[in-house]
């Protein structure tokens, strides 16, 4: 195997001589291998088979000995244990530990930051004030996703809005000018290695005011002050004890939040598991045909972990020139 691998780096060499970019992937016992080279980094990322675990490595061109940053993710891309950043020159830059969601970081580099931290603490407070500490505390975490930029005000014939003038960086760049806007996003988190993003963000301007908020914020009705109860593993061992159709396939979970009128869930956050147990596909399916996946769903209430109800329920997917469309979960009347 280790010859095998030379091979193909020395392979991946030759090939960098005529372009700057090439990618391969290949298979060891235990890991799926992708291998990119571009202008400036060799990306390794190594998938193992049997666990979730993916281990992410770059590295400079000019001088593959230096690392640019490496860690360990699982499969849904979320980061694992504690992740570094550095300079071609060896520049430390910063250090997160994904585990406690804290961080550290070059002062030197970063001259910026306190301001900004401090804005981020604005925001928590915005939070907390919303949700309570002792959800805040449980299950909100704050990943380091978010960017500064400069705005400005300008006019319009339909009015005047505030405009994105210059885009700065990610929150974990060093940026050389003063921001004065700030996007902040934060994730849902049910368990240290469950976490939800893209529910929750914050507009703030220069002194930490609210300018904007996730469409969650603004379209939640009321909220428990409480912390949510339900995990992963605890959903799935009561769905296996409240069988539907029987079906090998995977239990997938998701944190959800209903925004549509008129339905249960209006204005609510609920937690859905969802099995797979059949497929009908029309025959000589290529790129136009219809495919029905038949699915067992279970929804709880994520604060009392509370089975709320289980269905069979189906999805109409339609396959049509290339593009593929599907609808909602309907349910199956039998």
């Amino acid at each position: 195997m280790k010859k095998y691998i030379i091979l193909i780096l020395i392979t991946l060499i030759s090939v960098n001589g005529y372009c700057q970019y090439s990618k391969v992937t290949f298979e060891t016992d235990s890991t799926e291998v992708k291998l990119v080279k571009n202008s400036e980094y060799r990306i390794w990322e190594e998938t193992y088979k049997n666990k979730d675990s993916v281990f992410y490595s770059v590295r400079y061109i000019k001088d593959t000995t230096k690392i640019h940053t490496e860690g360990w993710f699982n499969k849904k891309e979320q980061y694992l244990g504690k992740w570094s950043e550095h300079k071609i020159d060896g520049t430390w830059l910063y250090t997160i530990d994904y585990t406690n969601h804290s961080w550290k970081y070059n002062k030197e580099e970063f001259k910026y930051q306190p301001f900004k931290d401090a804005i981020k603490t604005k925001a928590d407070t915005i939070l907390q004030g919303i949700f309570g500490k002792e959800f805040f505390d449980n299950n909100i975490a704050f990943n380091f996703d978010g960017h500064s930029y400069i705005g400005k005000w300008e006019t319009f014939d339909t009015g005047t809005f505030w405009m994105q003038d210059k885009y700065l960086d990610d929150w974990t760049k060093p940026v050389h000018q003063k921001p004065n806007s700030f996007v902040i996003a934060y994730a849902i988190k049910l368990s240290e290695h469950e976490l939800y993003t893209d529910l929750l963000h914050l507009d703030l301007d220069s002194v930490g005011n609210l300018k904007g908020k996730s469409l969650v914020l603004e379209k939640m009705n009321t909220f428990k002050k409480k912390k949510f109860t339900i995990t992963k593993e605890k959903a799935i061992q009561i769905c296996r004890q409240d069988t539907l159709k029987e079906s090998d396939s995977d239990y997938k979970t998701y944190l959800k939040f209903g925004y549509r009128k008129n339905t249960p869930f209006t204005g609510k956050f609920y937690y859905e598991v969802v099995q797979q147990y059949d497929e009908l596909v029309d025959k000589n399916c290529k790129d136009d045909c219809k495919i029905i996946k038949f699915f067992n769903v279970w929804r709880f209430d994520p604060w009392t972990s509370k089975l709320l109800f289980r269905k069979h329920m189906k999805r109409i997917f339609k396959l049509h020139r290339g593009c593929l469309t599907s609808t909602g979960f309907i349910e199956v009347k039998e």
